[in-house]
Protein backbone atom coordinates (compact mmCIF):
# COMPACT_ATOMS: atom_id res chain seq x y z
CA UNK A 1 0.00 0.00 0.00
CA UNK A 2 1.28 3.44 -0.94
CA UNK A 3 1.12 6.55 1.21
CA UNK A 4 2.02 10.21 0.83
CA UNK A 5 3.95 11.79 3.70
CA UNK A 6 4.01 15.59 3.74
CA UNK A 7 5.84 17.78 6.24
CA UNK A 8 3.48 20.33 7.81
CA UNK A 9 4.29 23.75 9.19
CA UNK A 10 2.70 25.48 12.15
CA UNK A 11 1.52 24.52 15.60
CA UNK A 12 -0.24 21.33 16.53
CA UNK A 13 -3.95 21.09 15.96
CA UNK A 14 -6.52 20.41 18.64
CA UNK A 15 -6.54 21.53 22.27
CA UNK A 16 -2.96 20.92 23.25
CA UNK A 17 -0.29 18.35 22.65
CA UNK A 18 -1.47 14.75 22.20
CA UNK A 19 -0.24 12.11 24.62
CA UNK A 20 2.89 10.22 23.57
CA UNK A 21 1.96 6.85 22.10
CA UNK A 22 5.40 5.30 21.78
CA UNK A 23 8.90 5.68 20.42
CA UNK A 24 10.06 6.19 16.83
CA UNK A 25 13.30 5.93 14.93
CA UNK A 26 14.19 7.37 11.54
CA UNK A 27 16.87 5.55 9.55
CA UNK A 28 18.49 6.38 6.22
CA UNK A 29 19.32 3.22 4.33
CA UNK A 30 20.43 2.02 0.90
CA UNK A 31 19.49 -1.33 -0.61
CA UNK A 32 19.06 -2.81 -4.08
CA UNK A 33 16.30 -0.31 -4.86
CA UNK A 34 18.37 2.69 -3.86
CA UNK A 35 18.52 5.18 -0.94
CA UNK A 36 15.43 5.67 1.21
CA UNK A 37 14.22 6.39 4.74
CA UNK A 38 12.76 3.88 7.17
CA UNK A 39 10.37 5.48 9.64
CA UNK A 40 9.54 2.98 12.41
CA UNK A 41 6.87 3.47 15.07
CA UNK A 42 6.75 1.45 18.27
CA UNK A 43 3.67 -0.72 18.84
CA UNK A 44 2.97 -3.41 21.42
CA UNK A 45 6.06 -5.58 21.05
CA UNK A 46 6.94 -4.66 17.47
CA UNK A 47 7.51 -1.76 15.05
CA UNK A 48 5.45 -0.67 12.09
CA UNK A 49 5.95 2.25 9.72
CA UNK A 50 6.95 3.19 6.19
CA UNK A 51 9.73 2.96 3.68
CA UNK A 52 9.95 6.55 2.42
CA UNK A 53 11.24 7.28 -1.08
CA UNK A 54 13.42 10.20 0.02
CA UNK A 55 16.70 10.91 1.77
CA UNK A 56 15.29 13.45 4.22
CA UNK A 57 11.88 14.22 5.73
CA UNK A 58 11.03 17.36 3.81
CA UNK A 59 8.23 18.46 1.51
CA UNK A 60 6.22 15.48 0.20
CA UNK A 61 7.39 11.93 -0.45
CA UNK A 62 5.85 8.65 -1.51
CA UNK A 63 6.07 5.79 0.98
CA UNK A 64 5.20 2.11 1.17
CA UNK A 65 3.82 0.52 4.29
CA UNK A 66 6.26 -1.79 6.08
CA UNK A 67 5.28 -5.03 7.73
CA UNK A 68 5.88 -5.63 11.45
CA UNK A 69 9.56 -5.48 12.44
CA UNK A 70 11.23 -6.48 15.71
CA UNK A 71 11.04 -3.77 18.37
CA UNK A 72 14.82 -3.86 18.85
CA UNK A 73 15.15 -1.73 15.71
CA UNK A 74 14.42 1.15 18.05
CA UNK A 75 17.79 0.49 19.67
CA UNK A 76 19.96 -0.83 16.82
CA UNK A 77 20.84 0.51 13.40
CA UNK A 78 22.46 -2.34 11.48
CA UNK A 79 23.77 -0.99 8.15
CA UNK A 80 21.42 2.03 8.31
CA UNK A 81 22.24 5.56 9.44
CA UNK A 82 20.19 6.83 12.38
CA UNK A 83 18.90 10.31 11.54
CA UNK A 84 16.56 10.87 14.46
CA UNK A 85 14.76 9.14 17.32
CA UNK A 86 12.33 10.07 20.05
CA UNK A 87 8.61 9.76 20.71
CA UNK A 88 5.56 10.02 18.49
CA UNK A 89 1.86 10.71 18.78
CA UNK A 90 -1.08 10.96 16.42
CA UNK A 91 -2.74 14.36 16.55
CA UNK A 92 -5.62 12.73 14.74
CA UNK A 93 -6.14 9.62 12.68
CA UNK A 94 -9.07 8.42 10.59
CA UNK A 95 -8.52 5.28 8.56
CA UNK A 96 -6.36 6.21 5.60
CA UNK A 97 -5.29 9.66 6.78
CA UNK A 98 -3.94 11.47 9.81
CA UNK A 99 -1.39 13.87 11.24
CA UNK A 100 1.60 12.33 12.99
CA UNK A 101 3.85 14.25 15.38
CA UNK A 102 7.47 13.18 15.83
CA UNK A 103 9.35 14.68 18.76
CA UNK A 104 13.02 13.82 18.31
CA UNK A 105 16.50 15.09 18.98
CA UNK A 106 16.13 17.69 16.23
CA UNK A 107 12.85 19.05 17.49
CA UNK A 108 9.26 18.36 16.48
CA UNK A 109 8.18 17.35 12.99
CA UNK A 110 4.54 17.10 11.95
CA UNK A 111 3.62 14.80 9.07
CA UNK A 112 0.43 14.54 7.08
CA UNK A 113 -0.03 10.85 6.29
CA UNK A 114 -2.55 9.71 3.66
CA UNK A 115 -3.13 6.73 1.43
CA UNK A 116 -2.14 7.47 -2.17
CA UNK A 117 -4.10 6.47 -5.25
CA UNK A 118 -1.52 5.36 -7.80
CA UNK A 119 -1.49 3.58 -11.14
CA UNK A 120 -3.59 0.42 -11.57
CA UNK A 121 -1.65 -2.83 -11.73
CA UNK A 122 -2.33 -3.20 -15.47
CA UNK A 123 -0.84 0.21 -16.21
CA UNK A 124 2.23 -0.55 -14.08
CA UNK A 125 2.72 -3.76 -16.07
CA UNK A 126 2.42 -1.93 -19.39
CA UNK A 127 4.97 0.68 -18.28
CA UNK A 128 7.38 -2.05 -17.17
CA UNK A 129 7.00 -3.79 -20.54
CA UNK A 130 7.61 -0.52 -22.42
CA UNK A 131 10.75 0.17 -20.38
CA UNK A 132 12.05 -3.30 -21.20
CA UNK A 133 11.37 -2.74 -24.93
CA UNK A 134 13.51 0.39 -25.02
CA UNK A 135 16.19 -0.97 -22.69
CA UNK A 136 15.51 1.52 -19.88
CA UNK A 137 15.16 0.97 -16.15
CA UNK A 138 12.46 2.13 -13.76
CA UNK A 139 14.47 5.18 -12.68
CA UNK A 140 14.18 6.56 -16.23
CA UNK A 141 10.40 6.13 -16.49
CA UNK A 142 9.40 9.64 -15.39
CA UNK A 143 11.94 11.31 -17.69
CA UNK A 144 10.84 9.21 -20.66
CA UNK A 145 7.19 10.10 -20.06
CA UNK A 146 8.05 13.82 -20.01
CA UNK A 147 10.28 13.51 -23.09
CA UNK A 148 7.56 11.61 -24.94
CA UNK A 149 4.92 14.23 -24.17
CA UNK A 150 7.30 17.00 -25.22
CA UNK A 151 8.00 15.23 -28.53
CA UNK A 152 4.27 14.76 -29.11
CA UNK A 153 3.53 18.43 -28.39
CA UNK A 154 6.23 19.57 -30.79
CA UNK A 155 5.06 17.24 -33.55
CA UNK A 156 1.45 18.42 -33.19
CA UNK A 157 2.52 22.08 -33.12
CA UNK A 158 4.56 21.62 -36.32
CA UNK A 159 1.73 19.72 -37.98
CA UNK A 160 -0.79 22.46 -37.16
CA UNK A 161 1.60 25.19 -38.30
CA UNK A 162 2.08 23.51 -41.68
CA UNK A 163 -1.65 22.82 -41.94
CA UNK A 164 -2.48 26.50 -41.53
CA UNK A 165 0.02 27.42 -44.27
CA UNK A 166 -0.98 24.68 -46.72
CA UNK A 167 -4.77 24.60 -46.25
CA UNK A 168 -5.38 28.11 -44.95
CA UNK A 169 -8.85 28.65 -43.48
CA UNK A 170 -9.81 25.13 -44.49
CA UNK A 171 -7.55 23.64 -41.84
CA UNK A 172 -9.57 22.79 -38.71
CA UNK A 173 -6.87 22.94 -36.02
CA UNK A 174 -9.22 22.15 -33.13
CA UNK A 175 -10.48 19.01 -34.83
CA UNK A 176 -6.97 17.83 -35.67
CA UNK A 177 -5.67 18.45 -32.15
CA UNK A 178 -8.59 16.48 -30.67
CA UNK A 179 -8.00 13.66 -33.17
CA UNK A 180 -4.27 13.38 -32.54
CA UNK A 181 -4.57 13.69 -28.75
CA UNK A 182 -5.64 10.08 -28.35
CA UNK A 183 -3.47 8.55 -31.06
CA UNK A 184 0.08 7.12 -30.94
CA UNK A 185 2.94 9.46 -31.80
CA UNK A 186 3.77 7.33 -34.86
CA UNK A 187 0.37 8.11 -36.37
CA UNK A 188 0.85 11.82 -35.81
CA UNK A 189 4.26 11.61 -37.47
CA UNK A 190 2.69 9.98 -40.55
CA UNK A 191 0.23 12.86 -40.89
CA UNK A 192 3.08 15.30 -40.33
CA UNK A 193 5.14 13.72 -43.14
CA UNK A 194 2.23 14.21 -45.56
CA UNK A 195 1.93 17.89 -44.73
CA UNK A 196 5.70 18.38 -44.90
CA UNK A 197 5.65 16.96 -48.43
CA UNK A 198 2.72 19.19 -49.40
CA UNK A 199 4.47 22.23 -47.92
CA UNK A 200 7.66 21.49 -49.89
CA UNK A 201 5.62 21.19 -53.11
CA UNK A 202 3.97 24.54 -52.46
CA UNK A 203 7.15 26.25 -51.23
CA UNK A 204 10.14 24.42 -52.75
CA UNK A 205 13.22 24.63 -50.55
CA UNK A 206 16.01 26.93 -51.76
CA UNK A 207 19.36 25.30 -52.39
CA UNK A 208 21.93 26.05 -49.69
CA UNK A 209 24.73 26.39 -52.26
CA UNK A 210 23.95 29.02 -54.93
CA UNK A 211 26.38 30.20 -57.67
CA UNK A 212 27.60 33.77 -57.44
CA UNK A 213 26.10 35.75 -60.38
CA UNK A 214 28.67 37.24 -62.76
CA UNK A 215 28.77 40.90 -63.70
CA UNK A 216 28.13 42.19 -67.20
CA UNK A 217 31.79 41.74 -68.16
CA UNK A 218 31.84 38.23 -66.75
CA UNK A 219 34.40 39.05 -64.05
CA UNK A 220 32.62 41.04 -61.36
CA UNK A 221 31.52 37.97 -59.51
CA UNK A 222 35.04 36.66 -59.21
CA UNK A 223 36.40 40.02 -58.10
CA UNK A 224 33.72 40.25 -55.45
CA UNK A 225 34.60 36.81 -54.16
CA UNK A 226 38.30 37.72 -53.99
CA UNK A 227 37.43 40.94 -52.14
CA UNK A 228 35.44 38.98 -49.57
CA UNK A 229 38.29 36.52 -49.09
CA UNK A 230 40.85 39.33 -48.87
CA UNK A 231 38.89 41.15 -46.19
CA UNK A 232 39.29 38.19 -43.88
Amino acid sequence: MYWRLSVLEGAEGGKGAPRTQGRFVLHRHRDGEGPHLDLRLEQSGYCCGWRVDAEALEDTALATEKGPHPADWLERDGSAERLDAGTYAWEWRDGGAGVLRLRGRRGTTRLSVARASLLPAGVVGAVAEALACVGADAAQAARLVKDGQRARDRAVARFCGLGRVVDGAGFDEGLWRATLAGRPLEEGERHLAVYEARFDEKHPPVSVSRPEPLGEDGTAGGERTLAILGSG
